[in-house]
């Protein structure tokens, strides 16, 4: 391993409670010991069933100590306490083995966390250049993968200690033949260093395989209506074959390279151990002394092939942990501040986006270039021009979605940045063409924008967003939407989203093409909901023509970039 990858290691060790690593270490030296004595129990009952015979051939200390234990507890004695050494073994090895699950569960609960609460606390022009899917495909299964690097590291550990334990032994009894085997471990787990880079070029393989899984499978079902409209359910079904079929090669390549690393130390350990006894017998070992080192050699084949394992795990874990170590640093480079305590104050006179300029990554021209417009408190303005002309932008200026990159977002003089900007963030209300509503009830969903909001609170909201059908309906607020609120129609679903945004009280409300999508008669509702709230908050319409833009107390026309004239909407070309 290399000094990196120890560094790793040590992170994710880091995420198990300092209690969980106290007993995760006891268990596995006791559990180490209690193999260790276990097997170096077979010198004093060799020596009981020999009747002291095959004592001359041990070295003096155990010459001694076994003629001193047959002689106090017999071999009756000897064998009840080799059994009670076992059992006790297999009672720490349970107790390690549920110690070792309860710190993997640990390292894949605080991993997950951390990487939802960064991406939840980073910056929206981080955010929005992200695709979702590697996020979604991180979080759920490879955050697993990488719980899975931890309990094979875990392991790992272990087979370090038991075979230094057991390595011990063996030299207590004949330290030349130790030696030789501990040398032919070390060799063959060196020779073994090919399969562990093949495991991780594997490991980045199946992120690749998995983050393109997720990625088609959330697109597929996103799209369904306009498949089933297109005919394509089978070529959908053939790239999502495609993808499976190829993270399962990616995951079967893992698999071979296991078994056939497996199947080649199994030999090669029966090799280091044939050689462990020719040394032996060469060397006139007593076979009270050669039977032991066999038992001990013998045991440490499987524990070299698990430390092999482990470590050709960990390596196959690498590239995910590498990719959660990545998004953790650049998501908390994107940090926003913490929310203020204070709320922001609503504005009085004006909000005013001065001297803004805005470039998005990949484009040449920037998205806004220096614009200034200022929105009278309480007004209403609609913002018009052809797509790209950066109407959006503008607007997620105004709601203080990112800061410009280069002029000021202020509030009445007060220019807003930092933890100030967040805060005004929370004074704005977004209603977009495609609404979201959560699979939950329409309480639930209202509940977004204020958790402690009360049923007259909502009933009024509703009201004010021409949104009384949802009290006509059999259960009324408790009334589950449906996944992404398809349970309603696009016009249902907008007005509830609406009087979401109106129970958080907006001191800004941007409706960026709120009701492009709708029929005439959703349309005049919404308008009627925007109608009553004019003079009451600060209001910014995104569209191109309808009711909306005809009752704005100014129509602002942007292309390019940069505001091309204010006025009346201009007629169609």
């Amino acid at each position: 391993m290399t000094l990196s990858t120890i560094r790793r290691a040590a992170g994710l060790l880091r995420s198990i409670p300092p209690g969980q690593i106290a007993l995760l270490s006891a268990l596995t030296l006791a559990s180490a010991l209690s193999e260790g004595v276990g097997l170096l129990m077979l010198v004093p009952m060799l020596s009981a069933l020999s009747a002291g015979e095959l004592a001359a051939g041990l070295p003096g200390w155990a010459a001694s100590a076994s003629a001193t234990l047959a002689q106090w507890m017999g071999l009756g004695g000897l064998l009840a306490l080799f059994v009670a050494l076992v059992a006790a073994r297999a009672v720490l090895n349970y107790r390690l083995a549920l110690a070792q699950t309860r710190s993997q569960y640990a390292v894949v609960d605080d991993w997950r966390d951390r990487i939802y609460r960064a991406l939840l606390s980073a910056g929206w022009r981080h955010l929005s250049a992200m695709r979702q899917s590697d996020n979604i495909s991180l979080l759920i299964q490879l955050v697993d993968t990488i719980g899975d690097g931890i309990f094979r590291l875990l392991g790992l550990l272990t087979s370090v200690v038991t075979l230094g334990i057991v390595w011990l032994a063996a030299f207590a009894l004949s330290p030349v033949t130790a030696l030789v085997g501990a040398l032919g471990g070390m060799a063959v787990l060196a020779l073994f260093s090919r399969f562990r880079r093949h495991a991780r070029g594997l490991g980045s393989d199946v992120v690749r395989g998995i983050g393109a899984l997720q990625g088609e499978a959330q697109e597929t079902l996103g799209a369904l209506r306009l498949i089933k409209s297109h005919g394509q359910e089978g070529g959908a079904a053939l790239r999502l074959s495609q993808n499976v079929g190829a993270l399962r090669r990616a995951q079967l390549a893992m698999i071979r390279t296991t078994a056939g690393s497996r199947a080649l130390l199994l030999s090669a350990g029966a090799v280091a151990m044939a050689l462990v006894v020719w040394v032996a017998f060469a060397r006139g070992v007593s076979l009270a002394v050669l039977l032991p080192l066999v038992a001990l050699f013998a045991r440490s084949v499987p524990l070299l092939d698990t430390l092999q394992s482990g470590l050709q795990h960990w390596s196959h874990a690498l590239p995910a942990i590498e990719r959660a170590e990545s998004l953790l640093a650049q998501a908390s480079a994107a940090r926003e501040p913490d929310l203020p305590a204070a709320p922001a104050p609503r504005p009085l006179h004006e909000i005013a986006v001065t001297d803004a300029t805005v470039r998005h990554a990949g484009r040449d021209s920037p998205a806004l270039d220096d614009v200034t417009l200022v929105l009278p408190a309480g007004s209403m303005t609609a913002l018009v021009g052809p797509s790209g002309a950066g109407k959006s932008t503008l607007a997620d200026l105004f709601g203080a979605m990112f800061a410009p990159d280069a002029g000021t977002l202020s509030v009445d003089g007060m220019p807003l940045d930092g933890a100030a900007l967040v805060g005004w963030r929370r004074t704005s209300a977004y209603l977009h063409q495609e609404p979201v509503l959560f699979h939950t009830t329409i309480r639930r969903n209202l509940q977004w924008a204020r958790s402690d909001a009360g049923e007259a609170e909502m009933k009024r909201a509703l009201e004010r967003a021409s949104a009384g059908f949802v009290l006509e309906l059999p259960e009324g607020l408790d009334t589950v939407v449906g996944d992404a609120g398809r349970r309603l129609s696009g016009g249902e679903r907008q007005r509830i989203a609406l009087a979401r945004a109106l129970l958080g009280d907006p001191a800004l409300l941007i409706l960026d093409e709120a009701t492009s999508a709708l029929d005439a008669e959703n349309d005049a509702a919404i308008a009627r909901a925007i109608a009553g709230l004019k003079g009451q908050c600060t209001i910014l319409v995104i569209g191109h023509r309808g009711a909306l833009t005809d009752m704005a107390d100014r129509v602002v026309t942007l292309r390019n970039g940069r505001i091309a004239g204010e006025g009346a909407i201009p007629s169609a070309s």
